[in-house]
């Protein structure tokens, strides 16, 4: 009952507010989202010229000049030679902006919603009003960055896997988030090499985690895609094992979800074997598992890391995905841990919101 009430009452008080700013000020319902949008694609890519940043938001130059000109006027962005920087001020105004983009968006009661509906413990909504990719994944990834450093203490192991996502998420991750005077802390990837991007490899991711933690890494110098032989006697090299023992100890996993034909496709796999994965239904791939809608293997690939026992069992595990294209990849992964957290972006958390 009380709980209720409290509901209610934080409804009506967005509703006063989303009142308040439409009728008191009009013209918000374009310019708050515009200098919203401004502001984030400026702290998300600073260095940035009005060209460029012109050119990422779909906006004409004079608009942008004339925003920034404001924006700079009230001392939340500076010109620099190399381009626009947010400042501190900025930043401020912008985390306020955020909270009030949540509550007239009611982004709060969609991510209880979804995270509900999917019987997972939670979900984060990293990227409110925005709708260029580029700067949606940053966001993404720098709210992940922030739930991950909640989750570390001074003796965790925790693996990674790679891709963009991924990237994004250890980029944005702050030093200063996780201080200790003396740390344990292990950094491992949780597969092999998959890709020709050796910035998005979870050896790279790992390494330069753990230099922001301060922490010990190890290197899994392996393809994730091999034959099952082959795994298997990989598995006894001294080096490969004591990964291994690492990853079945790990105490927090951070991972990207991938559409199923999308990765089939990164894999390598022949045609015939793609067409035969998709035909039985697969919408997500991760760990070398392939799941229909309903979380259910169809296809399963040999690979070297964790595997699916290991993951179900998992209690901290963030699941980092945007686009809408991956809705129904991010709900079939749902179905396998109910302790993942899910991060994402707006428009995709709503697409899963209209599936389900």
């Amino acid at each position: 009952m009380v709980g209720d009430k409290m509901g209610q009452t934080q409804n009506s008080d967005r509703e006063k507010l989303i009142f308040v700013l439409k009728y008191a000020f009009p013209e918000m319902d374009e310019l708050l989202p515009l200098r919203f949008n401004l502001l984030n694609t400026v702290k998300f890519n600073q260095p940035i010229g009005r060209r460029i940043l012109s050119t990422t938001m779909g906006y004409t130059e004079r608009v942008v000049r004339r925003e920034c000109d404001i924006l700079k006027d009230n001392h939340l962005i500076d010109y620099y030679p190399d381009g626009m920087r947010i400042t501190q001020k900025g930043e401020d105004v912008l985390a306020s902006l955020t909270d009030i983009f949540y509550q007239v968006n009611g982004i709060n009661e969609l991510e209880v919603e979804i995270s509900e509906k999917l019987k997972i413990k939670k979900v984060i909504v990293g990227s409110v009003g925005l709708h260029d990719a580029h700067v949606s994944l940053n966001e993404i990834g720098y709210e992940a960055a922030k739930y991950l450093s909640t989750l570390i203490n001074s003796k965790s192991i925790i693996g990674l896997t790679g891709g963009s996502s991924i990237e994004k998420v250890i980029t944005g991750y702050k030093a200063e988030w996780t201080q200790f005077d003396h740390n344990d802390i292990m950094v491992v990837p949780a597969r092999g090499g998959l890709g020709n991007k050796n910035e998005y490899q979870a050896n790279t991711l790992a390494e330069i985690l753990s230099n922001k933690l301060g922490a010990k890494y190890q290197m899994l110098y392996t393809q994730d895609n091999l034959s099952k032989a082959t795994i298997e006697e990989l598995k006894n090299e001294p080096n490969i094992k004591r990964i291994l023992e690492y990853i079945d100890k790990l105490d927090v996993l951070l991972f990207g979800i991938g559409r199923a034909d999308v990765m089939a496709t990164r894999r390598v796999l022949d045609a015939d074997e793609i067409e035969g994965i998709l035909e039985k239904g697969a919408v997500a791939e991760s760990f070398g598992y392939y799941f229909n809608k309903d979380g259910e293997i169809v296809h399963e690939i040999s690979t070297i890391g964790i595997d699916l026992d290991k993951f179900k069992a998992l209690k901290d595990v963030i699941a980092v995905a945007g686009g809408i294209d991956k809705a129904e990849s991010i709900i079939a992964i749902s179905k396998l841990n109910p302790n993942l957290v899910l991060v994402t972006d707006e428009q995709t958390a709503k697409k899963i919101n209209e599936l389900l």
